[in-house]
């Protein structure tokens, strides 16, 4: 439409006047071309429409500003044309395809952080998942801290009595409880099931001990929808440096098993054959 409009309204040049001595107008031309390739290109990708408006409309005034260029080398143009309009629309047009670039990056670098938080994050509870514990551990290989494994107490009966949802809202009840706890020193996650886990990045055993037994002590006064009331069975270890992630987690495993089998709704120290205080 522009080059028909410029063939219609201004003369052509004539031999010495530039276009048949020199190729520039093949360079404009190859640069309108490329631009319509890249404006089909990119609308060809699966993108909202509203993450694709600044670079359109950025590159059709580009487009317009090649055409200008192209004819510039075929026909006699006004000088306010260059100035005023080839020269400002491609300024207009190269703008506009930068901010649409810049708004995609961010909308773009959103998802993707996102999608690294979600892969991290139990969906029912919100806690950080499997993943992410054992991630952490191998993290802190080379500190000394505490790590409680914790299972609540005969879930399946629960699930059994109140059915499959009753036993999510224990499940994110439970969570939400954890997730009270959370410190620069206190991680809580869900690992599997019922089974969650709980990093205590501190030495002091007395801290931890405390911790452990408001940790049985909330979960006994939790109430759930229709008056669910449930204990958990906790299973504690003292990570010591530069003790593998494999190692510490059976020490802490083995607890956990002696714990429900002592009498569950109590903590059991690894290594020791009493519960602590709870």
């Amino acid at each position: 439409m522009v080059m028909l409009l410029h063939l219609m309204c201004f003369p052509m040049k004539q031999r010495g006047e530039g276009w048949i001595d020199h190729a520039g107008w093949v360079f404009d031309g190859l640069q309108l071309l490329a631009l319509n390739v890249i404006l089909w290109s990119f609308n060809r990708l699966l993108m909202k429409p509203r993450l694709r408006l600044l670079i359109n409309t950025g590159l059709i005034i580009w487009i317009v500003s090649a055409a200008f260029d192209v004819m510039d080398e075929i026909v006699r143009q006004p000088l306010w044309v260059g100035y005023y309009i080839e020269d400002v629309t491609q300024l207009v047009g190269m703008l506009s395809v930068t901010l649409g670039v810049f708004y995609i990056v961010r909308y773009l670098n959103d998802k993707y952080a996102n999608a690294s938080i979600d892969s991290f994050r139990d969906e029912l509870t919100s806690l950080p998942n499997r993943r992410y514990f054992m991630t952490t551990l191998r993290e802190l290989t080379d500190d000394a801290l505490f790590v409680f494994l914790i299972d609540i107490d005969f879930f399946k009966k629960i699930n059994d009595s109140f059915g499959h949802d009753r036993g999510d809202d224990v499940l994110r009840g439970f969570g939400k409880m954890l997730s009270s706890f959370y410190d620069d020193n206190i991680l809580a996650c869900r690992i599997g099931g019922e089974e969650f886990a709980v990093i205590v990045n501190t030495t002091d055993i007395i801290a931890a001990q405390q911790i452990a037994g408001q940790l049985l002590s909330c979960t006994r006064t939790l109430v759930i929808a229709d008056n669910i009331r449930f204990t958990v069975s906790i299973g504690a270890c003292l990570k010591k440096e530069q003790e593998s992630v494999k190692e510490v987690l059976k020490r802490a495993d083995v607890a956990l098993y002696q714990a429900k089998s002592g009498g569950r709704n109590r903590v059991q120290w690894a290594g020791t054959n009493s519960k602590k205080p709870a």
